[in-house]
C-alpha cells in the first residue's frame, strides 16, 4: 500500500481559528509554510509515498487555505528527493484546461517526474459560483440538478482537452465552450511553417500544441478525490484513473471497487480487486491513545462538524440502503463511530488498517493531516510512529 499525506492545508492554531479570520494573518500563513515544509522533508527521510494539496478559494477562515495546490507541489517538492507531490485536486470545470496541462506538465519537468494530478468537480458554491461564472457553471453536490449537469458536462469537456493537449503534438478540438484553435485564425508566420506545425499553407492556424509535453510519459497519473458515486468510480476506471473512495460503509465500498475492477477489465485494464484504487481517511497516531483522540478532536473533529458537515459531506457515512436524512453536524465521537477516523496507538490504527485491507486491499491510503489546530511536534511525532510502527506493515 502506498501512503499519501494530505494536507488542505489549514491555517492557524485551534484557538485562533476559534476567533475568527485566521485565513488573512500573515504570520499564521508564514507558520503554515515552515510547519508543511518541515514535515514534507521528513515524510521524504522516511519513505512517504506522496503529499497533496486540495484546492479552494476565498478562505479567510483558514480551514482550508490552498489556493493553487500546484504552486503548494512545487513549494514543498523542492527540497525533496523522493516523496512525490500532487494535488487533490485542481477542480477542473474552473480552470482553463489548456492553461492547466502547460502549468502541471511544468510542474512534472520540475519535479522529474516525482508528481501526480488530481481532477474534481467543485463543490463549495462561495468560490466555485464566483470563479464558474465565465462558463455560467457553479459548485455542486452532484444532486442531478440543472447546475450539477452543467458542472459535470464541463469536467468531461475540460478532461478531453488536458488529455489532448499532452499526448498530441498538435491538435484541434470542437466542444459546446471550446473551439480551439478559434475559426479562422490568421497567424501567417513563415517561423511556424519552418520549425512548427499546425499551420496550413494560408497560414490559418488549424492546430494547436502546449510545450513542454508532461516528464512522465503520457503523463502523470491522476487521482480522483473524494467520490462515492458508482458513476464516477466507472468513469475513473475506463481512463486507468485513481478515485479515492470517501465513504465508510463497507458494502458500499465492495460494491465500488467491484464496479471499477469490472468497468476497468471491458476497457481493457487488467486491475486486481483493490488495485488503482484509494480510501481516504482522517489519521493520527500517538503513544497514548487519548492525546491522539484529544488533537485528532481539534482537527477534523473541529473541522469537519463545522465546516463539511453542514455542505453535506455526512453522506460519506450512509450505510447502504439508508434512506433518512444525514444530520448536518456531528460531533467528534460520531466521526469515530462512523470509522473515519482511524486514530490511537500504533496498535490500534495496525488493527483498523489490518481490517480495511483484508477487505478491500487498497494500493493507496490517503492520511490527512492537520497542521495548525494539531501542534506541529504533534504533527512530526504522528509522522514518525506511521512510518515506524504502521506503514511497515502495509507497503508494496
Amino acid at each position: 500500500m502506498k501512503f499519501v499525506l494530505f494536507y488542505l492545508p489549514s491555517v492557524g492554531t485551534y484557538d485562533q481559528t476559534q476567533k475568527g479570520m485566521a485565513g488573512i494573518n500573515k504570520q499564521n500563513y508564514q507558520n503554515m509554510l515552515w510547519q508543511v515544509k518541515k514535515q514534507i522533508e521528513a515524510a521524504d527521510e522516511m519513505g512517504y509515498w506522496g503529499a497533496a494539496f486540495t484546492e479552494h478559494h476565498f478562505h479567510i477562515e483558514g480551514l482550508e487555505q490552498s489556493n493553487n495546490p500546484i504552486m503548494l507541489s512545487l513549494y514543498f517538492g523542492q527540497n525533496t528527493k523522493n516523496i512525490r507531490v500532487g494535488q487533490m485536486a485542481n477542480v477542473l470545470p474552473f480552470q482553463n484546461p489548456l492553461r492547466l496541462a502547460e502549468d502541471l506538465a511544468m510542474l512534472d519537468h520540475m519535479m522529474k517526474g516525482r508528481t501526480f494530478v488530481g481532477l474534481a468537480r467543485g463543490y463549495q458554491k462561495r468560490w466555485a459560483d464566483v470563479l464558474g461564472q465565465q462558463f455560467g457553471v457553479g459548485g455542486t453536490m452532484s444532486d442531478k440538478s440543472e447546475t450539477d449537469m452543467k458542472n459535470n458536462a464541463l469536467f468531461y469537456e475540460h478532461y478531453e482537452i488536458l488529455i489532448k493537449a499532452w499526448t498530441t503534438d498538435t491538435f484541434s478540438h470542437k466542444s459546446e465552450h471550446w473551439t480551439i484553435p478559434p475559426d479562422n485564425l490568421k497567424f501567417d508566420h513563415d517561423a511556424v511553417a519552418q520549425f512548427g506545425q499546425g499551420q496550413d499553407e494560408d497560414g490559418y492556424i488549424r492546430e494547436i500544441g502546449i510545450a513542454p509535453k508532461p516528464y512522465q510519459d503520457p503523463y502523470p497519473p491522476i487521482f480522483q478525490p473524494f467520490s462515492f458515486s458508482e458513476s464516477t468510480f466507472k468513469f475513473c476506471a475506463r481512463e486507468a484513473i485513481t478515485p479515492f473512495a470517501l465513504s465508510t460503509c463497507e458494502e458500499t465500498l465492495t460494491d465500488l471497487f467491484r464496479v471499477y475492477q469490472e468497468e476497468a477489465a471491458e476497457a481493457g485494464h487488467d486491475f486486481e480487486y483493490g488495485q488503482n484504487i484509494g480510501i481516504f481517511r482522517d489519521t493520527l497516531v500517538l503513544r497514548d491513545a487519548d492525546e491522539a483522540h484529544y488533537h485528532a478532536s481539534r482537527g477534523n473533529g473541529f473541522v469537519w462538524p463545522e465546516w463539511f458537515a453542514p455542505i453535506g459531506f455526512n453522506e460519506a457515512f450512509r450505510k447502504k440502503g439508508n434512506t433518512d436524512p444525514m444530520p448536518k453536524k456531528g460531533d467528534y465521537q460520531y466521526l469515530r463511530d462512523s470509522g473515519f477516523e482511524f486514530v490511537g496507538t500504533p496498535d490500534d490504527v495496525n488493527r483498523q488498517i489490518e481490517r480495511m485491507v483484508k477487505l478491500h486491499n487498497p494500493e493507496y491510503f490517503l492520511m490527512w493531516q492537520y497542521p495548525g489546530p494539531i501542534p506541529h511536534d504533534v504533527m512530526m511525532r504522528n509522522l514518525e510512529l506511521w512510518a515506524t510502527e504502521v506503514m511497515p506493515n502495509w507497503m508494496d
